[in-house]
Order: structure tokens, then C-alpha cells, then sequence
């Protein structure tokens, strides 16, 4: 093992130690895993160990369990082999100079507080990771495994990989993991030879905190070590300088020197007090005693340098409030640090100098007189309006100080003037105001818009800063109009402007509210309108029945009140036509009340036997064409829809014709192709043709192809689906669908 690496992790060692030493509330802790343990290079895990400390009560073995992170748990064995093998370990920690023993439990029981190695086979090498001068009685554990050389950890990988330990005793258990990535070698870094990877250990708290070091091929036991700390230090005589000592082992410490003291002697974390007379290397020894009576010791060299005061040059009398130049940070015998407090105009002050750390310098100090000043004093001078002319500030003042001003004057707004005092007359700067009067903005507070025809009431002559004056043109309660403050003279104050809005009543809008069928959820309406306007609704919601609601506008917003009727269906409603679609005659629902992109459609024929298709459309012509037997016009049908809102309706469906002959659609734009609804084969009694609302918009006796489009009066028709009706001269039942106009 290198003694550098060694001292490296002593101090996490000590800790380690430290905190083992405690009672624990728990079962058992697992404290520490010998995770890469040494071997002749094929029988690692046969030698690999794990130590665990037990709780304040006796435990037994015989309820032990190991889920191993690789590997299956064999049991323990306790034999005339481990016997032996106990036997060698034992001479081994004499020989080093320890005073412990390894045991094996008597009768399966380990007792409270018990320091405990379990070893993954009883045929570990004893000579291969070494116990050591332990100075604690240590009791072994061995696992029934006599040729599995396959490790029952991970050693060391750059792939991340998480690798877990649990011990078991019957009713309470221990688990830790690592992480194979973070496992060092000998020299505290990672990755690297087989060799130098030997001996990776992981450390756990109680928590389960793992802390990875790597001390070769020793087992993962306790040590008597000492080290006093890193050496040599450089201290000034009198200095006080913190020791940071690390040792495990130990039962007593003892901090000596050949002068100066030690705050706490017999502590690892102590403070030394140099001597005031000493100078030159000065060793200090730390001496510690384990169990065994063994000592060992380590000294740390203090390099103390003599003490030099700083000096500097004096600084001559200033007057008060005379600049005065920063102090130097270095002295003239070369000494760098820093001053306080700080420098000070106006009064005498003595400063002091502290050399910074590390220069075995006293502390200095610098006296500057600041003689004191007089202030000049001036009369006043009146306010100006901006503009106004301004005579000369004096050059001498009122008690004789003479000197000069500045800024320039200026009578364009209020200045504050610096008289600046000739040199030598040991007098302070002094400041005049002059103000000049801007022309001041008259300040009024806003008029709240009012409705057309509310009272107004007269307009204050004196603004909110003051300002009196007077307006125009008279008050208009009628339009909105912005009126005019003009300032009585003599106030150097400008015209105001202020508007009052007089608003013309608005009518709120809102979106209209899709019916519900009764008892279906109600949304809260709106309580603000399309158009801005806030207010409220009455009465309250009523999710039963078909109700008007009144919205009354919050008052000052010149609104009228307005009323958005919530339709509350008992069920929903729906229109069946039948027109030809390609040849075909299918019926479609229209005009329903409800979204047919949300609603459940159910066609049945007389027999009450499902046909078609879950949709708002039924090809009445293709199920003829499906039946087996020929079918007798006029066939009875029955349509059942369910809206998402859950109402439904069923209706009767009369098919009587699947006549396919009368156009979809015309487009009357003189091409010759399907200008005018054509029905001049069909011996038409009368034509009418009705717009989605229902109203009637033409007819015509004795139809054959005259509509193209236009109204009854004549005039263009837009766009849209009509509906028409033909009344036919042969007794044929009437005809009704739906027709698209295309201008």
C-alpha cells in the first residue's frame, strides 16, 4: 500500500471510525464492502468481504439471509476449517502488533455492539487482504462456499451501473447500493490495471451515504493510525493557527511542542498559539496510544517569521472637506494591507493599517489634521418665473468668504448654484437655490364619462395643483366635448384641456345558447358582453324549462338592459326527407335541433329489425336492393335518434317512391347544363319551393322547368339548399326534397 495514499484517506478513515463507535437503534448496519478484493487472479469471490456492525441487542445467525448483488446466498459455515483459518488471522494481528481478536460466534450469537466480517468463503485467503494490528475484538462470518470464484459484486466499469446488498436477520434487514463508476484504485483515481483496482472499497453511513477509497489489499477493518496533518505551515510569532489531526485506533491523543500552548492538548481538532519570542522552525508532535499500548506519532513543522511594522509617510493638514488622496496599500518597507476606517474629510482622524495575512507585520497608524471650515452664507434670492431676469450672485458672502459660482445662470428653470471658496480660506463650498417657476401644467382630476342627458356639475376654478383660472365653453350634458382651463394671470401656468364623455346608450350582445334537453347541465352565462359591456343576469339558471333571463348592465356604462332565451326541450326535434343521391333515394335528417355530428341514429323497418347504418343518412334504395323478397311500396320505417345531450325521438318513416329522376341541384349561369329545375317528364300539378325557414319563396302550376333560380318577384335568389314540394296530376303522393341553387 503507498503511505501517500494512505494519508490521503485517513481523515475519512477517522471519521468513519468515529462514527462507528455509537449505539445504534437499528438491528444491525451494514458499514462497509471490500467490493475488489485481491486474489491470485482467478478466485475473487472467495476472498471478497462485507463488515456490518449489530444494534444494541443480540442477534443470531441462523436467521441470516444475503441477497447478493451476483450469486445466490450458500448459508454459513463453522467448521475445524474456519477454525483454522481464524487461528491464522489471529497470529497474523499479533504479529502486526494488534491486541484484537477475530471470533467466530459462539453458538450462532452475535453480541450487542459487535463488530462483524462476513466473508463470501470459508477458503479466503488469509495471507491475500490482511487483517492487520486491529486493537477490537472482530467476529468472522463464512459463507458455505468452497469453489465459487465467480465475484459477487462489480468491480470497477466506466458503464454506470448500480449495484445492491441485503442482509437480512429474520424481522429486520440492511440494504446499500453503489455505483460501480465511482470505485477508485490505489492512486484515487479510476480505471486502470487489475492491480491497481485491488483492494476498491465502499464506505456507508447510516443513512446508506457510500463514500468510495481504496487502502490495497487489507479487509475492510479499523487500523491504529495518526497523522498530525499537512506540513510544514508558516505562522508569525503570537499567530493562532487551527490543527486538523486525523487517527483511528487510538485511545488517547497528546499534542506537545517546545513552546507555545494548545487550546484542547489531547483533541485531533485543536488551535496552537505561537510564541511571541519564537522564530524559525518549530515542530509540533501529535502522540496517540491504542488499546494495545502501542504508540505512534507525527509532527508538523511551523515556519514562524519576526514581526515588522509598517511605515509610512505623514499626510499634511488639509481644511475640511478638502479631497484628500487614498492612503498607499503598501508600505515603504514593502508591506501590503489595508486601511480604516474610512478617509474622512471634515474631522481629524487617526487610521489604522492591518497588514494582510501572511506577512508577519504589526498593525501601523496615520493621524490627518483637517482643520475646520467656515460656511459661507448668502441672502437669499426671491423666486423668478422662467424667463424673468436674473442679477449677478455676489463673489464674496456675507461673512467675507470670497470665491466664484457655478453652474452659468440660468433663468430658464430652478437651479442650485456652488459657491467654491478661493484656496487657502479654510472654508467649505456652499449651495443657493434660485427657483424659477416652470409654466405649470394645471392638474385636474378626471370627469367620469356620464350618459347623455345626466347632470353635470360645474367645473372646479382651482386645479388639483393650485392653479385658479377659469373654463370654456359652457357644460354640454348632451355630447361628449373637451373643454378649456385658462389661468388668471400672474401664475405662470399653462391652459388645460379636459374632455368629459357623454356616451350613447349600447344594447349588450352575446352569443345565442344552444337548447338542452331538460335537466341536461347549464353553462354560467357570460357576465360580460360581446361588445364590452358588464353586468348581470336574473333570474338564476333554470336547467327545467325554456326560460328568459334578463342582463342588467353595471351602472355607469350606458347600456340598456337585454334578454338570450335558453330553449329547455322536453326531447329534440328533427325533419326526414328523402331525396336521390346518385341514384339512389336516401333519407337524411334535417332541421334538427340537435348536432347530428354528436347523436345516435337508429333506422328500423316495420318489423322493428335494425337496418343501415349509425348515421343521419338511410339508402333506402340499396336496402331494396339487400332483401331477399320483392318489396311493397309504400314501406313503413322508424327512425330513433339519442342526442348527446340524451333526448330522443323516434319518428315514422313513409317510403312510397324511390324515383330518382328530379335534379339535386341548378346552376343557372347559361351553359346549357342543369340552368333550371327540369321536372317537364313528371306531369307536375304544381311546383313550390320553400327556403330553410320554411318560408315560401315560389310556385308554379302546371310546372315543367320555369324555376332558374329567381323569387316569385322575380328577383335573384342566393345561394343556398330550398326545399321543394311537387304535387303531381296522376295521383302519384307527393313529392317533397331538396334542391341547391348555384348562381
Amino acid at each position: 500500500m503507498k503511505a501517500s495514499f494512505r494519508l490521503k484517506h485517513l481523515l475519512f478513515l477517522v471519521i468513519f471510525s468515529f462514527s462507528a463507535a455509537k449505539s445504534f437503534s437499528q438491528c444491525f448496519q451494514i458499514e462497509s464492502i471490500l467490493v475488489d478484493a485481491c486474489d491470485s487472479g482467478s478466485d475473487e469471490g472467495l476472498n471478497e468481504m462485507v463488515r456490518f456492525k449489530v444494534g444494541s441487542s443480540a442477534i443470531n445467525t441462523l436467521s441470516l439471509s444475503v441477497n447478493w448483488p451476483n450469486n445466490t446466498w450458500q448459508g454459513l459455515v463453522q467448521n475445524a476449517t474456519t477454525l483454522a483459518k481464524v487461528v491464522a488471522l489471529n497470529a497474523q494481528v499479533t504479529a502486526a502488533g494488534g491486541c484484537g481478536q477475530i471470533l467466530e460466534p459462539v453458538g450462532g450469537v452475535l453480541p450487542a455492539n459487535a463488530k462483524v466480517i462476513l466473508v463470501t468463503s470459508f477458503n479466503f485467503s488469509a495471507a491475500t487482504n490482511v487483517f492487520g494490528a486491529i486493537t477490537e475484538n472482530i467476529y468472522i462470518l463464512f459463507q458455505n462456499n468452497p469453489a465459487n470464484t465467480a465475484g459477487h459484486f462489480a468491480n470497477y466499469n466506466a458503464t454506470p451501473g448500480i449495484r445492491t446488498l441485503s442482509i437480512s436477520f429474520g424481522t429486520c434487514s440492511d440494504t446499500v447500493s453503489y455505483e460501480r463508476s465511482l470505485l477508485i484504485n490505489t492512486n484515487g483515481t479510476s480505471g486502470g490495471t487489475t492491480a491497481i483496482n485491488n483492494g476498491s472499497t465502499v464506505n456507508f453511513t447510516s443513512a446508506g451515504s457510500a463514500t468510495y477509497i481504496n487502502n490495497g489489499c487489507v479487509a475492510p477493518v479499523e487500523v491504529f493510525e495518526v497523522n498530525a496533518g499537512a506540513s510544514p505551515l508558516t505562522a508569525c510569532a503570537g499567530a493562532t493557527i487551527s490543527l486538523s489531526a486525523t487517527a483511528q485506533g487510538q485511545q488517547t491523543l497528546q499534542w506537545s511542542a517546545p513552546s507555545g500552548f494548545f487550546s484542547a492538548p489531547n483533541a485531533l481538532l485543536t488551535n496552537y498559539t505561537v510564541s511571541n519570542t519564537v522564530s524559525g522552525a518549530v515542530v509540533l508532535t501529535l502522540t496517540a496510544m491504542d488499546f494495545c499500548g502501542n504508540t505512534k506519532t507525527s509532527t508538523i513543522t511551523i515556519n514562524v517569521g519576526s514581526t515588522v511594522t509598517p511605515t509610512f509617510n505623514a499626510v499634511a493638514p488639509i481644511c475640511s472637506a478638502a479631497p484628500l488622496s487614498a492612503l498607499p496599500v503598501t508600505s515603504n518597507n514593502g508591506i501590503t494591507g489595508s486601511w480604516s476606517p474610512a478617509l474622512n474629510n471634515t474631522v481629524t482622524t487617526t487610521y489604522t493599517f492591518t497588514p494582510a495575512l501572511g506577512q508577519c507585520s504589526s498593525t501601523a497608524s496615520l493621524t490627518i489634521t483637517v482643520g475646520l471650515s467656515a460656511t459661507p452664507t448668502f441672502t437669499s434670492v426671491a423666486p423668478i418665473c422662467s424667463g424673468a431676469s436674473l442679477s449677478p450672485l455676489p463673489t464674496a458672502s456675507n461673512n467675507g468668504i470670497t470665491g466664484s459660482w457655478s453652474p452659468a445662470l440660468n433663468n430658464a428653470a430652478t437651479t442650485t448654484y456652488t459657491f467654491t471658496p478661493t484656496i487657502g480660506q479654510c472654508a467649505s463650498t456652499a449651495l443657493l437655490t434660485i427657483n424659477v417657476g416652470l409654466i405649470a401644467a394645471p392638474t385636474f382630476a378626471a370627469v367620469a364619462p356620464i350618459c347623455s342627458g345626466a347632470a353635470l356639475i360645474a367645473l372646479p376654478t382651482t386645479s388639483n395643483n393650485g392653479i385658479t383660472g377659469s373654463w370654456s365653453p359652457t357644460l354640454n350634458n348632451t355630447a361628449t366635448t373637451a373643454y378649456t382651463f385658462t389661468p388668471a394671470i400672474g401664475q405662470c401656468a399653462s391652459a388645460a384641456t379636459l374632455t368629459i364623455i357623454v356616451g350613447l346608450s349600447a344594447t349588450p350582445n352575446f352569443a345565442s345558447v344552444a337548447p338542452i334537453c331538460s335537466g341536461a347541465p347549464l353553462t354560467a352565462l357570460p357576465t360580460t358582453s360581446n361588445n364590452g359591456i358588464a353586468g348581470s343576469w336574473s333570474p338564476a339558471l333554470n336547467n327545467m324549462a325554456t326560460t328568459t333571463y334578463t342582463f342588467t348592465p353595471d351602472i355607469g356604462q350606458c347600456a340598456t338592459t337585454t334578454t338570450l332565451s335558453i330553449d329547455v326541450q322536453e326531447g329534440l326535434d328533427y325533419m326526414v326527407v328523402g331525396s336521390c343521391n346518385n341514384n339512389a333515394y336516401v333519407f337524411q335528417v334535417v332541421d334538427a335541433s340537435f348536432d347530428l355530428n354528436n347523436a345516435d341514429f337508429n333506422w328500423q323497418n316495420a318489423s322493428g329489425l335494425s337496418v343501415g347504418t349509425n348515421s343521419s343518412n338511410f339508402d333506402a334504395t340499396a336496402y331494396l336492393n339487400s332483401t331477399v323478397v320483392f318489396e311493397q311500396l309504400p314501406l313503413n320505417f322508424f327512425l330513433t335518434v339519442t342526442s348527446a345531450s340524451g333526448c330522443v325521438k323516434t319518428k315514422p318513416i313513409l317510403l312510397e317512391s324511390v324515383y330518382c329522376a328530379i335534379p339535386k341541384g341548378i346552376s343557372p349561369n347559361g351553359d346549357n347544363a342543369n340552368d333550371s329545375f327540369d321536372l317537364s317528364l313528371m306531369d307536375v300539378k304544381q311546383l313550390s319551393v320553400f327556403n330553410r325557414y320554411g318560408t315560401k319563396v315560389y310556385s308554379k302550376v302546371a310546372y315543367t322547368n320555369q324555376w332558374y333560380g329567381q323569387g316569385d318577384n322575380g328577383k335573384e335568389l342566393p345561394d343556398a339548399t330550398y326545399y321543394y314540394v311537387i304535387e303531381f296530376n296522376n295521383q302519384h303522393p307527393i313529392k317533397t326534397g331538396w334542391v341547391y341553387l348555384n348562381n
